[in-house]
């Protein structure tokens, strides 16, 4: 039955092509049209976020869907701005105003502490325990006391506590503290060297960098300054994250022009998902077109034609529009895992005309006339190229079971493509042959020939393989278990998402920036609260958490009201001592050992507290006290504290009125700014500036935000796995980038798994269905099996490793590397399984031809910037290379053996 359909309909399509090409071109308007519209209408998009590849109904996703679009804060864009500590803050003021005039895009900027917030309410943001040590601090604010009091506290904080730094938030306070006390030495220093600069002015400066640190969000050593920009919208409008970064590029590179020693960049979710779609549309494109030529040019080369292989082409194109169309309706749109289907459509599709042309080329030397030629080469090859396209789509179909998004919508696009190329090129390849046969013999006034090309070097391949089967046999066997060898043993699976990214891609690079400057990944984990309270002990409960490194909350500026209702009686303690302790006691040559024995035990306790950070590993905060007390390892660093004592030693009468003088100048400044911080007013989110606020309370302030940093380097397995773990524990409901990447992993690998047995039980059954035999079906996924192993050992061997993208990969080659043995099958049952060398000669020329191309096409993909994608190329490479060496290897051999077999038994009888 199905060899009279295919007869009848090749030679109707020879003999009645116009009207078979208008259909078809009818059809691919159709689809582009609907793709245009739904395009307009937003019912197909591009979303390339990793949260859409998990399931629909997953818990995590939805919780991180939930928090872009109640929190704009956690859709975000930092600017990275490089250079010298005065120039980046000159720079990123010129710059944060004009930011903010982006108001379609842009909510605000924050590149700086509220100053004003903090002299507000500075210490009721203190727990009680530091606010006891704060109120014996300030109980004096004459210089020696106030020197003496700021020892004393340090060494009950620092000295001799081995968790005084265990967490970042504890690096980041000392490195805050050293800072205030390293502008308070220089500008009691100022004052004694300079003193026609030291003002009121310098004096406020000291204040203020004592008392908040340095307000702008700048690295330790004052050469990186972060800008965050947060948007109007969430990351997940991919046109305003384009239209946005582009923006705030535009500003940035107009200003660079004034600032040639700053560098600035971006990075954060906005400018990667800009990039990753800007890189996803150029690879697509790239890919296609580096497809489509090589494809052709392989063509050209074999078959020493140049009008078959375009018109191999235009067909090829037409049943990509048409998935296109039906991709638009169902699903409606395409991921990260599903943006190359064009290119990977190339590769398999046009096996179909190659498998078509090579037969219609060999059988048009044969038969009387086109049409015959054609429902012969249909009838010989059109039963292989129907199964190999059921199976290859059937393989990708059942991906579709995955509850992952991405895996399933991959299945689902690659199996409606594979059908639509098969379609379509049974219908309309042997049309555009006859129109071409026609168009040659009516205008160019010479009958169409196609070339037939023989591959002979396969025909001597089969004759050699019909000798020595047993010998082919074991050195595929041995082969095999070389390669098994290396994937069981070395093949590795490469956690780490950013080696996915594309290679280069300078937001990515800023993120290591980043971590390298301020310790600090930009990828976290989140929670939601639905109270303070309840939002304030989650933070504290990940604060016993070991893998944490900081955990922020709205909890740190509007603290629960039972625990500021504590706090006020510190607050008010503060104010009284400020009240009480007014006396002021001027520096004099009776005092001054007391305050040069303030001033070394200073610099001994900052000495202690570089050891304790050497030894625990913080480096940041060792750098911050070498940057004061020097570096004892280093003939050009100096003590700022003993320079100042020594300066004190050598002119003591001089040094002791120009500190009197600064003692005037502060205190009073010091005493008001104290006093306003104890302020006792309780904090409620009515008095929380809007900047602070909207970081961690939606716009309903029933939601409230928990974000929890990793200590260690997130993208190392073990560490990303203990960190998640660690956040499960503080909520059910934690998510993140880092816990949902964990999850797909988890998720893919066992969808993988699940996907590759179910393909190969499919494969199976409709092997078995068409061809009738269970051991010829069993035949056919030998060299599949085998060629998996190669494929797995060949990417181990070249040093690559598996990843979340090319994982998909393996039972991708299920469905693909099939085609070789099923066609070599049926080519067997037609010509008799004797006849080996003739096998190979005509359909294993056309198997070698489809393998070739669709590594071609396959191989496209390697040119993307995008590793993930780099790495899938290279794989379906190895797979399809491994799977036509495997069948023409293996095939051969088992049925030579068993002919052999065979025929010994019959001689017996």
């Amino acid at each position: 039955m199905r060899d009279k359909l295919l007869k009848a309909w090749g030679r109707f399509s020879m003999t009645h092509p116009w009207q078979v090409l208008i259909g078809l071109f009818l059809v691919a308007v159709i689809c582009l049209v609907s793709v245009a519209y739904l395009s307009a209408t937003k019912r197909f998009t591009m979303e390339m976020s990793w949260s859409d590849m998990l399931p629909a109904n997953d818990t995590m996703a939805e919780e991180f869907d939930r928090i872009l679009k109640e929190f704009r804060s956690a859709s975000n864009t930092i600017v990275v701005v490089r250079g010298e500590e005065k120039e980046i803050k000159r720079f990123a003021d010129e710059i944060a105003p004009k930011i903010e005039k982006l108001t379609e895009y842009v909510d605000e900027v924050y590149y700086k502490i509220d100053k004003d917030f903090l002299a507000r309410h500075g210490f009721m943001l203190i727990k009680e325990k530091d606010l006891e040590s704060t109120a014996d601090m300030f109980a004096n604010l004459n210089l020696i006391p106030l020197l003496e009091n700021i020892n004393d506290n340090f060494e009950e904080e620092y000295v001799g506590d081995e968790e005084a730094l265990s967490t970042k938030q504890k690096e980041d306070e000392a490195v805050r503290s050293l800072d205030g006390f390293q502008y308070w030495i220089s500008t009691m220093d100022e004052f004694i060297s300079n003193p026609e600069k030291a003002d009121e002015e310098l004096t406020v400066k000291a204040i203020d960098r004592f008392l908040y640190g340095d307000p702008y969000f700048i690295s330790q050593d004052k050469r990186i300054l972060l800008m965050t920009v947060k948007p109007t919208f969430t990351e997940m409008d991919i046109e305003k994250d384009v239209a946005s970064t582009d923006s705030i590029y535009s500003i940035i590179n107009k200003t660079l022009e004034r600032y040639p020693n700053v560098k600035a960049g971006l990075t954060g979710n906005i400018p990667l998902q800009r990039d990753e779609m800007y890189y996803t549309q150029r690879d697509m494109t790239l890919g296609f077109i580096l497809a489509i030529i090589l494809v052709m040019l392989l063509f050209i080369l074999t078959f020493r034609m140049l009008s078959v292989p375009i018109l191999a082409g235009v067909n090829l194109i037409l049943a990509i529009i048409i998935t296109v169309g039906l991709v638009a309706i169902y699903p409606g749109r395409l991921n990260l895992m599903t943006a190359m289907f064009g290119v990977i459509l190339i590769g398999l599709g046009i096996d179909y005309a190659i498998h078509i042309i090579s037969l219609y080329s060999e059988r048009r030397t044969i038969d009387k006339d086109a049409p015959t030629a054609m429902a012969e080469a249909l009838v010989r090859s059109g039963g292989g190229i129907i199964t190999g396209a059921l199976t290859t789509a059937a393989a990708f179909f059942t991906l579709s079971v995955s509850v992952t998004r991405g895996i399933k919508e991959m299945g689902i696009v690659l199996g409606m493509g594979i059908i639509c190329a098969m379609v379509v090129t049974m219908i309309g390849l042997p049309a555009f042959l006859s129109a071409m046969e026609r168009f040659s013999s009516k205008f160019i006034k010479r009958p169409f020939q196609p070339r037939h090309i023989e591959f002979t070097a396969l025909e001597n391949f089969g004759k050699s393989v019909s000798k020595h089967p047993l010998r082919y046999l074991l050195i595929g066997f041995g082969l095999t278990g070389f390669f098994f060898y290396q994937y069981k043993y070395r093949l590795k699976f490469d956690y780490n998402m950013l080696n996915i990214e594309p290679k280069g891609l300078p937001t990515v690079m800023l993120q290591d920036t980043i971590v390298d400057a301020f310790d600090l990944a930009i990828d976290y984990a989140m929670v939601t609260a639905s109270t303070i309270e309840e939002s304030y002990t989650l933070a504290e409960k990940a604060k016993e958490m070991p893998s944490f490194s900081m955990v922020e909350n709205i909890g740190d500026f509007c603290p629960p009201l039972d625990k500021q209702k504590k706090r006020v009686v510190y607050l008010n303690k503060i104010r009284n001592l400020l009240d009480k302790n007014k006396k002021s006691i001027p520096i004099s040559s009776g005092n001054l050992k007391d305050l040069i024995e303030q001033l070394e035990r200073l610099d001994m306790n900052i000495y202690e507290l570089s050891q304790l950070a050497f030894l625990g590993g913080q480096d940041k905060v060792d750098e911050k006290c070498k940057s004061i007390i020097g570096n004892p390892e280093s003939d050009n660093t100096e003590s700022i504290i003993l320079n100042l004592v020594d300066k004190i030693k050598e002119n003591p009468a001089v040094s002791i009125r120009r500190l009197n003088k600064f003692q005037k100048l502060y205190e009073p400044l010091l005493r008001k700014k104290i006093y306003d911080m104890a302020n006792p007013a309780f904090l409620t989110l009515d008095n929380i500036p809007y900047n602070i606020k909207s970081r961690y309370v939606n716009d309903d302030e029933d939601l409230f935000l928990v974000n929890i940093y990793p200590r260690e380097y997130i993208w190392n397995f073990e560490n990303m796995r203990r960190f998640s773990k660690q956040v499960e524990l503080v909520s059910e409901r934690a998510t993140g980038l880092p816990p949902l990447f964990l999850r797909l992993i988890e998720l893919i690998g066992r969808d993988g798994k699940r996907a590759t047995v179910l393909t190969l039980f499919i494969v199976v059954l409709l092997l078995w269905l068409d061809f009738r035999s269970l051991k010829l079906a069993l035949l056919g996924i030998i060299p599949l099996i085998a060629g998996g192993l190669w494929m797995l050992g060949l990417l181990s061997s070249f040093g690559m490793m598996l990843t979340v993208v090319n994982v998909i990969g393996i039972p991708m080659i299920v469905g693909i590397g099939i085609d070789d043995g099923v066609h070599i099958l049926h080519r067997y049952r037609v010509e008799g399984f004797s006849e080996t060398p003739h096998v190979l000669l005509s359909t294993g020329k056309a198997v070698l031809l489809t393998s070739l191309t669709t590594m071609a096409g396959f191989g496209s993909l390697m040119i993307s910037k995008y590793r993930g994608f780099i790495g899938l190329g290279a794989l379906l490479v190895f797979g399809v290379g491994a799977c036509f060496i495997t069948t023409v290897l293996f095939m051969p051999a088992i049925i030579n053996i068993a002919e052999i077999i065979i025929k010994k038994k019959s001689s017996k009888e």
